[in-house]
């Protein structure tokens, strides 16, 4: 409700008129938190559709929410002086425009700062061995290019940024740029594409699956899954391989155009998953828990969801937690089965246990996207399986490894720790129910 009231002036006559506004509590969560004069429209008010951000009435949100257009879904149908960082501005948004048209995103000095970090920084831990050169050298070039990789480019360079300061707070150009960097690239992937532009995708999806890894809902354990409260998004994580699968075959990096192609050097021995053979490596897994899972010499993965999980992790667990491995660990999320991810989605405790068992392998490592998830996880996972599923025979057996190494990792210093390359101890079942444990 608006009022005018007029007030006399000096000499008695009315020199203006003051319209007096009464507050509205009714405005949605996202403007209040914005602090901005919400319109009340439903379901969603002009402020949030013009921010990028989804409306709610409901008052249990705390932060801002993205807009579902967002989430990361692949369908397959320097130092320099003020002037200069002006004139790089200038012509990097004259470019912008070209490609975008008028209402093109206009870079500030900021952006271009955090660019800057971009290049030598974040593309360096996004890839191993050689191939991180190539995402710095050629993913800067296509960032300055493509709008959407531009906005994917800053958003995780701020995730990085965050990550080192310890800060779980999203800030709202952090999400500004997630938006409109998803947004644009879930568009481009509907229409024609150039030679550039695929290249392109594909270093997209590599950053948002970095980020989508990254990104934790919550600093304690009851408000990280499994523990949480359910959404539809828990598990996005785990999914992000299938997504880059499609964004895979829409670049197809091998075509002789690609600036790309030397990527395609970096793969893992294609005998990775069948040598040694799977009941031999089970044989790295402690025995009560690979009773448990079913992980036994008649398991096949016809009749084992947890099968090719578990063998994977089972061939990991000898192995070294560095860059040079990093593909050979990310074949779990790979080829994790649809049967799989099924029991996970159920919060089916085998599934849980051989989750568990994964990210502790990542616990120490010196992947930002991927630590900090593995140590507030690995935290929740065994406190569901205590709280819900503590009937298991032998679950604290199961859990002992785990439990050590994230208590090595706090020993040592949880940020410290975090921050330098390492292998907790790991088990060495040799076939017995032993909890013998060894360096990897």
């Amino acid at each position: 409700m608006t009022v005018e009231t007029a007030r006399p002036g000096p000499r008695g006559g009315q020199i203006r008129k003051r319209r007096v506004h009464r507050k509205s509590r009714a405005g949605c969560g996202n403007c209040k938190i914005r602090r901005v004069k919400c319109d009340e429209a439903r379901p969603c008010c002009s402020k949030c559709r013009a921010y990028g951000v989804s409306c709610s009435y409901d008052g249990r949100s705390s932060d801002l929410q993205l807009h579902e257009e967002s989430a990361f879904v692949v369908n397959p149908l320097v130092n320099t002086t003020p002037s200069a960082n002006k004139a790089v501005v200038a012509a990097l948004n004259e470019q912008l425009s070209t490609q975008s048209g008028p209402a093109a995103y206009q870079l500030s000095n900021s952006d271009l700062e955090v660019l800057h970090r971009f290049h030598e920084r974040t593309a360096l831990t996004i890839g191993p061995g050689r191939t991180r050169f190539i995402y710095q050298k050629e993913g800067f070039k296509l960032a300055l290019r493509h709008p959407f990789l531009m906005h994917i480019a800053i958003t995780v360079t701020m995730m990085h940024t965050r990550e080192d300061l310890s800060i779980n707070q999203q800030s709202t150009m952090e999400l500004y740029h997630w938006y409109q960097g998803t947004s644009q690239f879930n568009r481009k992937l509907s229409g024609p594409l150039t030679s550039s532009e695929r290249d392109a995708i594909w270093i997209a999806a590599v950053l948002l699956g970095c980020s989508t890894i990254a990104h934790v809902d919550g600093d304690t354990p009851e408000q990280v899954w499994p523990l949480k409260r359910p959404s539809s998004a828990d598990l996005d994580w785990l999914k992000i391989s299938w997504g880059k699968k499609e964004a895979w075959r829409i670049a197809d990096i091998y075509r002789p155009d690609s600036t790309l192609r030397e990527l395609q050097y970096n793969r893992i021995p294609d005998d990775f998953l069948s040598v040694p053979s799977d009941q031999e490596v089970f044989r790295n897994l402690p025995r009560q828990m690979a009773l448990f899972c079913g992980l036994s010499p008649e398991s096949t993965p016809a009749t084992n969801p947890c099968h090719v999980p578990g063998a994977i992790v089972a061939r990991l667990v000898p192995l070294e937690n560095n860059w040079g491995n990093i593909l050979r660990s990310l074949t779990f999320l790979g080829h994790m089965p649809l049967d799989f991810r099924t029991l996970l989605e159920a919060k089916d405790p085998r599934a849980l246990v051989i989750l568990l068992w994964y990210e502790t392998l990542w616990l120490g490592a010196d992947q930002w996207w991927m630590k900090t998830r593995c140590f507030r996880q690995t935290e929740a996972i065994m406190i569901y399986l205590e709280r819900h599923h503590g009937d298991i025979p032998h679950l604290q057996e199961i859990l002992e490894v785990p439990r050590a190494a994230r208590m090595e990792v706090i020993n040592m210093g949880s940020k410290d720790m975090l921050d330098r390359p390492h292998r907790p101890a790991l088990p060495c079942a040799h076939g017995t129910g032993s909890s013998l444990l060894c360096w990897g």
